[in-house]
């Protein structure tokens, strides 16, 4: 419609012009409001589904699931490094909670185990690529172990060339938010000394 407008009340080129920077802007504005959601795992399955979804979801102490349904470019660093720091406790929260699919609990266990689902994010730059190489860094700094699922080729391919293998191993790189999670669990279990009993 605003293509036509601007043909009719302009020209044929300035229409045309103008009904592309007006989609450029639609789709910058639509990515812009995606939301990061925190999964939990549906009772009695395997499946992970966002927690604003229902309250019958099973969290994990100590793991947090995170989603981010859209492609990561230079429009959308900003806003998936806020919303990721924010679910980790990087940095300083905002008094007024953002929607986010999922409120951290301030007395909840430390988050250990990080799973990023990235099969929503069907394009990543070289700016959007960053992002990730330093929330890895940035993990491995606070001490937290962090796994990517589900991530497409194209995008691995980016990631890797902005060096996210200098920061992580292959072997936390996974097919599926299932087979992290086992991953994830295994981490999670309680180590302590094995007590064995002598016989005398």
């Amino acid at each position: 419609m605003v293509t036509w407008v601007a043909v009719v009340t302009l020209n044929v080129d300035l229409g045309l012009a103008v009904g592309v920077v007006v989609s450029m802007m639609t789709v910058v504005c639509r990515t812009q409001r995606v939301q990061c959601l925190a999964l939990g795992l549906a009772e009695g399955t395997e499946l992970y589904r966002p927690l604003r979804e229902s309250h019958k979801l099973l969290q994990v102490p100590g793991l947090c699931i995170l989603s981010y349904p859209t492609p990561l470019y230079f429009a959308t660093r900003g806003q998936f490094r806020r919303t990721v720091e924010w679910h980790l406790g990087f940095g300083e929260r905002s008094k007024q909670s953002p929607k986010l699919g999922g409120l951290p609990d301030p007395g909840a266990e430390p988050i250990r185990v990080v799973i990023l689902d990235l099969s929503g994010i069907s394009f990543a730059d070289a700016a959007g690529a960053r992002e990730v190489v330093q929330l890895a860094r940035r993990c491995q700094d606070a001490g937290i172990c962090l796994l990517l699922a589900q991530c497409n080729a194209l995008v691995l391919e980016t990631l890797t060339r902005a060096g996210l293998l200098d920061r992580m191993t292959p072997e936390r790189l996974f097919v599926s938010v299932q087979d992290a999670a086992a991953y994830a669990l295994e981490r999670l279990k309680p180590t302590g000394p094995k007590i064995c009993t002598v016989w005398v």
